[in-house]
């Protein structure tokens, strides 16, 4: 999450916004990070989540950064057996979608201590 929300808040502009949110459905959880940022160009987002992929290239880079942001996040994500998407449009913004499996996630509204113990 701080990966995806340090993109969202270096890539957009001031004034524009930043929104997390997140629903149950039958498959787990997913979890959504929207921006109204410069978003990304459709032809760029498969290369962007290559390590030390950006879209701009070293001579054009306006922003800083080392290109790991995206695929780092991407790999916890499927280590966890999740999935990441990304949908954008090039200077409207962009939606990252993370679904965590149903056996990924804990209902922590259930006093079952074998599933979520406390620390003592």
């Amino acid at each position: 999450m701080l990966n995806l929300l340090s993109n969202a808040i270096k890539f957009t502009p001031a004034g524009g916004t930043i929104t997390v949110r997140s629903q149950h459905d039958p498959d787990g959880l997913r979890v959504f990070v929207e921006d109204t940022g410069i978003g990304i160009p459709e032809d760029h987002i498969e290369r962007i989540l290559q390590p030390f992929e950006q879209v701009e290239n070293a001579m054009s880079r306006s922003k800083p950064g080392t290109g790991l942001g995206l695929p780092l996040a991407k790999a916890m994500i499927e280590a966890h057996d999740g999935t990441m998407s990304i949908h954008s449009v090039l200077g409207e913004g962009t939606i990252i979608e993370i679904l965590i499996p149903k056996t990924r996630v804990v209902d922590v509204t259930t006093k079952n201590t074998q599933s979520c113990p406390t620390a003592a």
